[in-house]
């Protein structure tokens, strides 16, 4: 009985914290004078309007008060909304404030960040962050934080200053870059946090769960309320961004140069259909300013996933998601729609002649719709390329969807189609369910088939456990999608023990175990896993981590690896790998891991290296080092390299240069791109990319170089 009533004590008390949490308010003081963006608060309404300084940790010590005092201030104009922070700092001369690129790793800063939850529906947001260098670093939200978008770039400012009481930042977000139901007195969720470096403390306006680590800063399911926004501008707005491209190049075509000029004119548009409803257009999109992929050795015979890098695919990406491992770590293993399956076709790129796509939420209902079409080349033909997809909100949390995907070469019978319903359901906060259907269809007889899937995710302070099951038809097919394999059913179970001791120095100590097993649909084993794993994090924030997994393929068809051949057959093999990493705000940080593997018929030893050094905070040089030595029965020792080097200069949060130098050895090439970016007023931008690459085969020869600028001018109406 005593037991009981503790019990009940217990869970009273947690349930008057959370109301409590969920009660907290903030209403913005409108304004009438202009605030100027300089980091310092010393327009008069900042004095006028509410402060808000009741943070509580998140880490280390949960539940505990901030350390150092922090005080968050809102304002609002008819155009945009105003955040100051001022964060206190008794020791400012170790502020930790060296990364000024956009959306660079500010995580490793001291860093403040705001959550706007603009729907108010606890599923999806929109994230930013900044430190005392006033960098920027924003995120697209959705699916209550289980898909992050950094890539996603908003029009907003920041700028900070350090003092000798800390540091002050000061944001401007304007209206017309958010999505929200348009009311005469709106709430939104929001919630503000802090993270000091030097103390790896982490802390929130909301307290999010130490259990939710984290990725549980970006769960708006962590809120507040943000009350009294009126009169302010409706994001019914229209934007056209011309592009104009110039440039020249060279390619070895055999023994003869061939020289190639470029000349192009593009333009994207966007159109606030309503408060909540986006329109983007594209005609002749150009792509020139992206960054080169990183060079991967491929050691399997499954195809490896890059992710998406060009802009017009980028914003509202999360909500087309569709698939298993969603969200999860690392490439999915089904992924309905995988955008660079457009303008993309064996590793050549093609032109994208145009066209439209429409993202936003009409009342309980997520929506998007898009459409694209590539021009024909030697190789294929004009295709077009189109995704409809919806989801409806149901509870409190959860959402029930539906994609539909089609690919058609030449609006003709060469058609390739994926439709399917999903349930992403959440009964609490620690507790996330997937299951999805999917069926494929096209003329061919040999690509229509189903796959379906189910997850159980669930985590308490110190234990996780996820499991899932994965099936995917013999015959399945999606030309418009990614997935390693076909007529598998898989099952997946991974757990996680993880205790903070803070004694000798060692801040958390964790154990893991995980397990797979392969069928297919004749239900032959094909492969299993299991592995163990533990973790030391000392409270430096320098870490070791050791794996151990044995596991099981059967190879059904040779395959080839460089000048060896893995012949089909039955491999049991065993893996172990340590990984150890230092605390990565400091000036000069490593990731190192050692990896010892048994290889089909032979053996693996895989050594990887990656650092990174702040000269200065304009100033970074990042360098990678992957060595493989393989050794197989019938061939000699062989061994492939991956080098890779970025410089990176930063003149302001505006100018920012970069170079990146890569080499592959098994692909006998390598490679150097040059990018200059200057953003010389919101939304515009010069870029100015240099291109060069050598092959490796016989010698050290040049094959190609290309130098490229454009110019975009963005034109609000």
């Amino acid at each position: 009985m005593r037991y009981r009533t503790v019990l009940l004590i217990l869970a009273v008390t947690a349930v008057v914290n959370l109301n409590a949490e969920a009660s907290k308010e903030i209403k913005p003081l409108l304004t009438r004078e202009a605030i100027e963006i300089d980091g310092h608060l010393n327009e008069e309404p900042w004095a006028e309007t509410q402060v808000i300084d009741d943070f509580t940790q998140q880490s280390p010590d949960e539940g505990q008060p901030i350390s150092e005092r922090t005080e968050v201030r809102m304002l609002y104009d008819t155009e945009k909304l105003y955040i100051g922070f001022e964060c206190y700092d008794s020791q400012p001369e170790k502020i930790v404030a060296n990364e000024m690129r956009r959306d660079g790793q500010l995580w490793q800063n001291d860093n403040v960040y705001v959550m706007l939850d603009t729907y108010g529906d606890k599923r999806q947001c929109f994230f930013f962050r900044t430190n005392a260098l006033g960098a920027l670093s924003d995120t697209a939200v959705t699916d209550g934080g289980e898909n992050l978008n950094g890539s996603w770039d908003c029009i907003w400012e920041a700028a900070g200053r350090q003092h000798e009481k800390g540091w002050t930042v000061e944001i401007a977000i304007p209206f017309n870059q958010l999505r929200f139901k348009k009311e005469d007195s709106m709430v939104w969720g929001v919630n503000f946090g802090r993270n000091i470096q030097r103390t790896n403390e982490t802390s929130q306006w909301i307290q999010v769960p130490r259990s939710q680590s984290w990725p549980g800063t970006y769960h708006p399911i962590y809120q507040g309320k943000l009350t009294g926004l009126q009169g302010i501008a409706s994001p019914s707005y229209f934007d056209v961004k011309p592009y104009l491209l110039g440039g020249l190049g060279r390619n070895l075509d055999g023994e003869d140069w061939q020289r190639t000029t470029e000349g192009d004119l593009g333009l994207d548009m966007k159109y606030g259909v309503t408060s909540n409803l986006t329109l983007d257009l594209t005609v002749n999109t150009d792509f020139a300013q992206v960054e080169a992929d990183q060079e991967e050795v491929n050691l399997t015979r499954f195809s490896l996933f890059f992710p998406e890098r060009r802009d017009f695919f980028l914003e509202g990406s999360g909500l087309f998601a569709f698939g298993a491992g969603i969200g999860d770590f690392g490439p999915p293993p089904l992924s309905v729609f995988y955008s660079r399956r457009i303008g993309v076709e064996d590793d050549k790129q093609v032109r994208l002649l145009g066209g439209g796509k429409l993202t936003g939420k009409v009342g309980n209902y997520s929506v998007g719709a898009l459409n694209m079409t590539t021009g024909a080349s030697e190789e294929t033909p004009m295709t077009n390329f189109s995704v409809l997809r919806m989801q409806r909100d149901i509870f409190s949390d959860s959402t029930l969807g539906f994609i539909f995907t089609n690919r058609q070469s030449d609006f003709g019978s060469d058609y390739h189609r994926n439709g399917g319903v999903d349930l992403f359901f959440r009964p609490h906060d620690q507790w996330r369910m997937r299951a999805m259907t999917v069926g494929s269809w096209s003329p061919d007889p040999e690509e229509r088939d189903l796959a379906w899937y189910l997850s159980n995710n669930w985590r308490n302070k110190h234990f996780r456990v996820n499991a899932s099951y994965l099936d995917i038809g013999p015959h399945f097919t999606s030309k418009m999608g990614f997935m390693h394999r076909r007529d598998i059913r898989s099952l997946m179970l991974n757990t996680n023990y993880e205790v903070q001791i803070s004694r000798h120095g060692i801040r958390d100590v964790g154990a893991g175990f995980s397990g797979g097993y392969l069928l297919d649909h004749d239900n032959t084993i094909i492969g299993w896993d299991v592995g163990i794993a533990g973790d030391i994090l000392w409270n430096s924030d320098d870490g070791v981590n050791l794996d151990f997994r044995r596991f099981f393929d059967r190879v059904e068809e040779p395959f080839s690896i460089g000048d060896a051949e893995i012949p089909a057959g039955d491999y049991e093999m065993n893996e172990v790998r340590l990984n150890v990493f230092t605390e990565s705000s400091r000036p000069f940080s490593v990731y190192s891991s050692v990896d010892y593997a048994d290889y089909f018929h032979g053996t693996r030893v895989s050594f990887d290296i990656d650092s990174q050094w702040r000269m200065t905070y304009q100033l970074a040089i990042e360098t990678r080092y992957q060595r493989n030595w393989i050794n197989l029965p019938e061939t000699d020792l062989f061994t492939t390299n991956v080098v890779g080097a970025r410089i990176s200069y930063a003149l302001n949060t505006r100018f920012f240069t970069k170079l990146y130098a890569q080499w592959n050895d098994s692909a006998e090439r390598i490679s150097a791109n040059f990018l200059l970016n200057y953003i010389y007023r919101p939304g515009s931008d010069f870029y100015l990319v240099y291109d060069q690459g050598w092959d490796t085969l016989e010698g050290f020869q040049v094959h190609d170089w290309t130098v490229l600028s454009k110019f975009t001018y963005l034109f609000s109406l």
